[in-house]
């Protein structure tokens, strides 16, 4: 018998309560791809509207025929197939732009409509859905180098600069010393962590000194011609933890368990800590640096960005210090920044140094979508930063350019 006359009786099931169809048994030749099971569950409901859906065997999407499914694991035609079926993402639609002077190193959404950009001159920039700049913020010496905003407290966001500082910017601001490159706020929004390229990550309370305290004998930074840095009271650091050979490139926040953090670096290793006691918890080994990193409350996963162009994912869970338990691979440049959605446990964005985004949901192993710069001055620039906030993403690079896209995930935490 030829692929198109091959039947296989399949089985629809969806977990999206509007879309959901009898799950009774139905024969469909073997050679029905994406479009054509998206045609009979349209049919099945009775729309007039299309509507596109992806579909999952075992929890991967289904990229070729059923024959070919079948084939790829095996399987045998007589057994029913079950296949689940989520409402297809649409591609993600650039619907702002707003132009730097210099690089942008960071940025993070404070809300949908206030932006915190961190660019090499040094200086962060506040800006609105109204593409107007309402701050210009020149108190770092050198480029920043990280930017964090944070939810309902008095601190409005943190600020990590190449002059050793971090800023706690709100109505007073507070500093630290030592080159910093990556700084993140707890889910609580009462403590942050730093990343500092003398390879150590340092914990600090966001409570508001009345008066510098004592930070140690550390280098003071040169001053900006005309900063307001002797405006800024000083914060010693509750904790330091200790374990990295090189610099840190990165850390974030355990959003389920706040008293735990996870860090990336130059010696290729993941590691997981306990700030309160300073215990360096696990360490997970890679083959290249590791440039960025996300955890993701839903999923349970760390997802990290590679100079080898790969993202892997990790389960902090495991006792296996060595296995990745997901590489993804589409990128042709490195993998500077990733960032989980918001609200799944599925869908996850890159950004690199190809000059693209890349859409993931992680029960397929090649990108949803790939976005590419169309304005001329940033085709082919460097990424350097991301940021998933609701419904939008945000990146900046090379180019200075800070472009949002609005991303339609349907298929939120399921």
């Amino acid at each position: 018998m030829d692929g198109d006359a091959a039947q296989i009786q399949i089985r629809l099931v969806a977990k999206q309560e509007k879309y959901a169809v009898s799950d009774a048994p139905m024969m469909v030749p073997q050679s029905v791809q994406r479009y054509g099971l998206s045609e009979i569950v349209n049919h099945l409901l009775g729309n007039e509207k299309r509507v596109p859906f992806d579909f999952l065997a075992d929890g991967q999407f289904l990229r070729g025929t059923i024959a070919s499914y079948l084939e790829e694991h095996s399987l045998s035609a007589e057994n029913i197939l079950t296949l689940e079926y989520v409402e297809s993402m649409l591609p993600p639609t650039e619907i702002a732009s707003y132009s730097h002077d210099d690089w942008i190193s960071s940025v993070s959404a404070s809300s949908s409509s206030r932006f915190v950009v961190g660019s090499y001159d040094g200086v962060v920039r506040v800006w609105n859905a109204q593409s107007e700049c309402e701050q210009e913020l020149k108190v770092h010496d050198s480029a920043v180098k990280c930017v964090q905003a944070v939810d309902g407290h008095k601190v409005e966001f943190l600020s990590g600069s190449q002059d050793r500082t971090a800023i706690a910017w709100g109505n007073k601001n507070g500093q630290k010393r030592a080159l910093v490159e990556g700084v993140v706020v707890n889910p609580s929004g009462t403590h942050f962590v730093t990343a500092s390229a003398d390879a150590t990550i340092r914990f600090w309370s966001l409570a508001v000194p009345k008066e510098s305290e004592q930070v140690g004998e550390q280098p003071q930074a040169k001053k900006r011609k005309g900063s307001r840095m002797g405006e800024v009271v000083t914060k010693a650091a509750i904790g330091t933890l200790a374990g990295h050979v090189g610099g840190v490139t990165c850390v974030c926040f355990n959003k389920d368990q706040e008293s735990q953090v996870f860090s990336g670096g130059w010696d290729h290793s993941v590691r997981a800590w306990d700030v309160a006691s300073g215990v360096n918890l696990s360490t997970n080994l890679c083959d290249k640096v590791v440039l960025d990193l996300d955890y993701s409350a839903h999923s349970k996963l760390v997802a990290t960005g590679h100079a080898d162009r790969s993202l892997r994912l990790w389960d902090p869970r495991s006792d296996d210090s060595t296995v990745v338990k997901l590489k993804l691979t589409s990128h042709k440049g490195f993998v500077s920044g990733v960032a989980w959605a918001p609200k799944s446990a599925y869908m996850l964005a890159s950004a690199s140094h190809d000059g693209t985004v890349k859409v993931w949901d992680i029960r397929s192993r090649t990108p949803l979508y790939t976005v590419a710069a169309t304005d001329a001055k940033d085709k082919g620039k460097k990424l350097l930063a991301i940021d998933w906030h609701n419904e939008l993403l945000l990146t900046g690079g090379e180019s200075g350019s800070l472009r949002i896209h609005s991303v339609n995930s349907q298929y939120d935490q399921e």
